[in-house]
Order: C-alpha cells, then structure tokens, then sequence
C-alpha cells in the first residue's frame, strides 16, 4: 500500500479502537474495565500510579505463606524503563496476556505474562549500530555509573489505542550517535509504516551549543529517560542529561503518531543552558483538555524562555508554553544541584489539582487553572507539603523521585510518598480545605539503606475497597543507588495503614539488583518486577509449586574449607542471602572453589553471583575477580566465563550455550582490600535464555561475558 492508504487504515482502525481503550489512560475512574492493561507508565495520563481494578490481590493473602516468587523471566540485558502489559492479545495465533520489556541493548521482548517460558517474540532495534556505552557518556560524574554498561532503550515506551508500541532506541553508528522513534506493531514486533524517524530538531536560540541562531538537539548528550507518552494521535518524547554533562537543555517534542512527523517542539532554555526533563523516568501529566506538565531540573531561569527548576504546562500537540511555577528558592536548587524536577506530576482525581516534588524534599500542590508563577515565599499556590523528615538522617539526603501514587478509597483520597532516608508515608487529602492534612494518616515502618533514591511505588486494589487497597514499593535492599547499581528489595503495605504485609526477604522471592527506574507493575493477579541482573520476577499467589528455573538450587556442593562452621559450601545454592552471615559460604583458603554437582548434564546459558554486599556485608569485601567453568565428569574444567575488577552485588554472566553436569567457581581475588575471604550468598544456574518463537524474529544479542564494570 503507498503512504496515503496506509495513513487512512491506520486512522480508521485507531478511531474505531479510541472508544473502547480511553478509559485505560483516564484516571480512577468507578467504571472498571474487565480485562486490566498497562499501556502507558503509571497506569494511566494522569500518572495516577494505581491500578484500582485488582481483585485477586489483596492484603488477606498477601503474606509469606500465600504469596511469593512465582517464576522469572529472562532477558538480554539490564532494564530500566517501565513495564507494559496488555490483556488477550492475539500473538501467533492465539490470545495471551503479554508482559512488555525493553533492554538498554535495544531490544523489545513480548513475554506470556502468566507463565514463564521463551519470548512470544523478540527484536532487537541495533541496526547496524551498539548501544552507547556509560563510559562514553556522563563526562561530568569523571566515572558514569548511573548506568554500568550498555544506554540503548530507557524511556518508558507507550502503547496507543490501536496496539502500537512507541520507544526511542539510541546506538552508535560509524563513530556517530544516532537517536530514533520506532513504532512497531505489539503483535509481531514488526516497524509500522514510516518507522522509525532519526530524531533531529532545533529552535531560536543563543543558549549553550548554539549552532549560529539556533539550538540543534544534540544525541549524544541528550538523555532519553522520561517516559513517552501518548494522547489524541500525539506521541510526545522528552530528554535531559548524563549527569549534568554539558551541553544539553530540557527537550520536549511530539509527533504524528501515525506519520511520525514532528508535531511540536519545546526547549526550556534556548538561550541558556540546562532545564532537562527527567523526572526520574517518569512520564508528563495530562488535563481533559489534552495539555501537559512537566517538571524541570537544574537551568537558566527568568520566566520567559528560561524555565530550570519550573513545573511547566505545554499545549497539547504545539508544546506551546501556556503557564508555570517555579519554586521562591530556585537559585538554592541550582546552587545545590537540587534539581525540582526529580518527580513527575501526579493529577488528583476529581478535581483540578496536581502534586510534584523534587530534591528538595518539598511536596507542591499546584493547581491546573493557575499554577502561579513565581512569588516570594511560594503563598500564590494551594500549598507547600514537607512530607519528608529530615531529623531521621540529618546529614543525608532527601530527595523524591518517580512519582507518588494517589489512590481514591472509601476513607479518602490518598498520597503515598517514600523520600529518601526515611520511612514510607500515607497523606489524606481534605477535600474541604483542597489541602492535604499534616502530618501524615498513617506511616510505615520501613527504612531503607542509607542513600538513594527512596521507594518505588504503585498502588493495587479493587474500586474504594480499603479492605482491598496495596502498597507496593521497591528500594535498596543494601547500599545506595546513586551512581551505584545495588541489591533491591519489594514491600508490600497494607494501603490503608502502611502495616507490613509481605517483603522478598524470604527465600526464593529475591528481585536481584535494584531497577531504580522502574517501579513494580501490578496486573490480573500478578506483580511484575524488573531487575539490572537481566530479569523479571513475576510475584502471584502461591498455588502449586512451579520447577525452580535456578538448577543449582540445593544440589550437592563442595568447595574450600569455610571459614565458620556455618558457612559452608551448601549455603551458596540453599535460594537465600537474607539471613546474614550464616547465609553464605565464605572461604579463606587461597585460591578458593566451590563446585556444584548439577545431577545430571544440562543446557546451561547463565550464571548469577550473589557476592558479599548481596546479603548486607561490606561492599569492599565483593569478589574482584573470579571465573566460572563446567565440566561433564568433574574432572576435566572449561572456562566460559572471566570476570576482572568486579564492584557489584550481584552480577550476571550469558555464556554461549553449554551441557554440563559440574559448575564450579573460582576465586581469584576475593575482595576489593586484601587479605580478605572469600564471600558468595548465591551462586545460579539457568538454562540459556529462549530464543523467539516467531519465524523472522531476530534471535537475543550475541552471548557475552560481562564485566561487572559494565
């Protein structure tokens, strides 16, 4: 078909597709639809952050004996953008429930999201290009470890009415750093007509980087990491930095999302620097009338081209500026690298307000009519919220991050907030007063690690019920995330009064390392949570025991004499690091080993190390540099994997393909200072990761040993 034929079918089916998909991205609403999706990131364009049509979850079987790791799936590399997940959709002939993910090694996976098992299919988008690496990028940070390998896919894609997945992909190509929308068809993988479109674009500008009169986008230090959104036939994109790696300025553009041509374009400082749009991956704000809100960081402001540190209301599909905010102590926030725009906006159902909060640790409730501009002592807003303590960690941080999830229960309408170095909080909003009442409803009892970057959070439950309602959140499960990838950990509260219900501490429910980018997805029955060790852990309740996917779970192991009678060998593959010293095996002698006696020969594809700081000890006491072999009679050892220079918990080794009966670790160097053990929590075995199963889908990046500085 040419161009114009195409265009009409693609408008035909998505006018007709519109009607019965636009109450999936309008908010809470008291009409619930049957079948559950997660087209866009938090649930809906008002960022709302709960899924209010879940009726298998609830807080009465939410608890260690009911509830738990049901199984993972395996990917081709770390994920940081957000999840997605579509009810019955037709995929090779039959209807699933499909489970959404894209990598940082640009590649899209459509997974069966109630059972684990090969990719429906796969692609992979790197053309004839890489993936940035984080050493070419973050010049700024000296060493860029917000990121500890490939920076392909980040965004948060978006899926529109008519079953079209939107995401930006990044690679190198001949030296150069090349920047794309694609749109694919969620059913197959394959491009849509006139995808994808090299991302170029340029304003009137004197500001930082100017080209002559104009500031041209620049894709090599432009950050994708905000989620794309979608509305009324738009997709809109936004960009920031690495950190703070000059020069870049906050980008927003939308485009035809048919057509992919450029629709608008806004720049928050064409005559200055900075102003990025990041808002920890999370995603704008939408009113009724289609019109956006963003936050903004660090940046040139003077309320008239210049918008650092503003929360900023852009027309729908021009991204004309049409008001702002900017906070009375924006010039601290640019001295102090306190960037506002740290959160994405969050609407407040049923009425014409907003909430956004930065680094600061300051919570803003603006309103969409009129958000203010910028006055002394912040008195022309509804309201200026300190949801965060900082007595309880004083000489640390307290930022916000992501978003706060509101939840409209039959007590009231709720506001979760989980700031740094503190504990997650529950706030009630008045609705005589438009306020939200202080000091919080209600407050868990959960602290976190030291450092960043606070909780994760979604909410779950069914309508108002407040015997139904969730809480949901990720964070460190040790160390601090900032510049660092680390262990993470899930909670699930009791949305009406922050009581603990469950958490992954148990054995077998571990998530790996921290996304801190993607916060846990709620669906049909089941929690999706993402992971930089190359996973998905799929949590549901507990009904039959499923096969352990970890095939050296509890097989027989030898290795060197431990160190404590408690710590031997077996304790590496018994599906826990939680429990502390007692739970690992640690080793002294020199040139240490542990073998693994898998039973009998199997494909095996992938190792997981859960070195020291994986089960709470001293990041310094990680293993440095070990290998991994595998034997077919425990005499005669391959090496498939070399790892030098480690720092990280956790790491993730893909191998080419091997059948093996023995696996055995060997340490080299066992820790970051000398004269140290040897520290493993866990050591994992899987099978090779699946392949897809559509004919022409393009096979899981070629196998590599990974570098834990990667």
């Amino acid at each position: 078909m040419d161009g114009t034929s195409n265009f009409s079918h693609r408008a035909f089916l998505m006018i007709l597709m519109w009607a019965s998909a636009i109450f999936l991205m309008a908010g809470c609403s008291a009409r619930r639809p049957s079948h559950f999706q997660v087209l866009t990131r938090n649930y809906n364009n008002q960022r709302t952050g709960a899924n209010v049509s879940e009726k298998v979850l609830k807080p009465s079987n939410v608890n260690s004996a009911k509830f738990g790791k049901l199984f993972m799936l395996s990917v081709d590399d770390q994920i940081y953008a957000g999840l997605l997940y579509v009810s019955d959709a037709a995929i090779g002939g039959r209807k699933h429930n499909v489970l959404y993910a894209a990598t940082v090694n640009n590649t899209v996976y459509a997974f069966d999201a109630d059972k684990p098992g090969n990719p429906l299919w796969q692609r992979n988008f790197n053309g004839s290009g890489r993936p940035t690496d984080h050493k070419e990028v973050g010049q700024a940070c000296h060493n860029y470890n917000d990121f500890i390998g490939n920076i392909g896919i980040v965004g948060t894609p978006v899926i529109s009415p008519d079953r079209t997945m939107y995401f930006v992909t990044r690679t190198v190509e001949s030296g150069g750093t090349v920047q794309r929308l694609h749109a694919i068809d969620i059913a197959t993988g394959d491009e849509r007509p006139n995808s994808p479109r090299v991302i170029q674009a340029s304003v009137p500008g004197t500001g930082e980087g100017n080209v002559g009169p104009n500031v041209v986008f620049n894709s090599v230090t432009q950050n994708q990491r905000s989620a794309l959104s979608f509305a009324d036939g738009v997709v809109y994109v936004a960009w920031a930095s690495f950190c703070d790696t000059r020069p870049y300025h906050g980008w927003m553009m939308s485009f035809n999302a048919s057509t992919l041509e450029p629709v608008g374009v806004f720049n928050a400082s064409p005559n200055g620097d900075r102003g990025g749009i990041w808002m920890s991956g999370a995603a704008p704000g939408f009113d009724s009338a289609g019109n956006l809100y963003v936050g903004t960081g660090n940046g040139s402001y003077d309320g008239k081209t210049e918008f650092g540190e503003s929360v900023l209301k852009l027309k729908a599909k021009s991204l004309e500026a049409l008001d702002f905010f900017t906070p009375s102590s924006f010039n601290t926030l640019n001295e102090y690298d306190l960037d506002f725009g740290s959160q994405g906006p969050t609407m407040l159902p049923g009425t014409n307000l907003f909430v956004i909060g930065g680094k600061e640790s300051k919570l803003y409730l603006l309103n969409q009519e009129n958000l203010g501009k910028q006055a002394a002592g912040d008195i022309q807003i509804p309201q200026v919220l300190q949801p965060v303590e900082p007595t309880i960690r004083p000489l640390l941080s307290h930022h916000l991050h992501n978003h706060n999830p509101i939840w409209k229960s039959a007590d009231g309408l709720n506001l979760y907030v989980w700031g740094e170095n503190d504990f997650p909080q529950l706030f009630r909003f008045d609705p005589t007063a438009q306020k939200f009442v202080s000091p919080a409803t209600s407050r868990g009892l959960i602290l976190p690690p030291s450092g960043m970057p606070g909780g994760m959070m979604t909410v779950s439950a069914n309508g108002a019920n407040k015997d139904s309602g969730i809480l949901w959140a990720t964070t460190p499960r040790a160390g601090d995330a900032n510049q660092m990838t680390v262990p993470g950990v899930i909670y699930a509260f009791n949305a009406g009064t922050l009581d603990l219900l469950w958490s992954s501490i148990g054995t077998g429910d571990d998530p790996l390392n921290f996304a801190k980018g993607s916060p846990p997805v709620v669906a049909n029955g089941k929690v999706y949570v993402a992971s930089i060790s190359n996973f998905i852990s799929v949590y549901g309740p507990k009904k039959k025991a499923l096969p352990n996917q970890n095939l050296a779970l509890k097989h027989q192991t030898t290795g060197s004499a431990p160190c404590d009678p408690s710590q031997t060998p077996e304790k590496a593959v018994n599906g826990s690091a939680e429990n502390g010293p007692s739970d690992k095996w640690c080793s002294s002698a020199a040139n240490a080993s542990l073998t693994v006696d898998l039973g009998k020969p199997i494909n095996i594809g992938r190792f997981v190390v859960e070195h020291a700081g994986a089960g709470g000890d001293d990041f310094l006491l990680n293993t440095r540099d070990f290998n991994i072999q595998v034997s077919s009679d425990g005499t005669n050892f391959k090496t498939v994997a070399n790892v030098s220079g480690n720092i990280q918990s956790i790491t993730t080794h893909d191998i080419q393909p091997e059948t093996a009966r023995f696996v055995r670790l060997n340490i080299i160097t066992p820790a970051q200072i000398a004269a140290s053990a040897a520290n493993i929590y866990e050591f994992q075995v899987f099978a090779p990761a699946g392949s897809s199963s559509i004919a022409g889908a393009s096979q899981t990046a070629t196998a590599r040993n990974r570098k834990a500085d990667k």
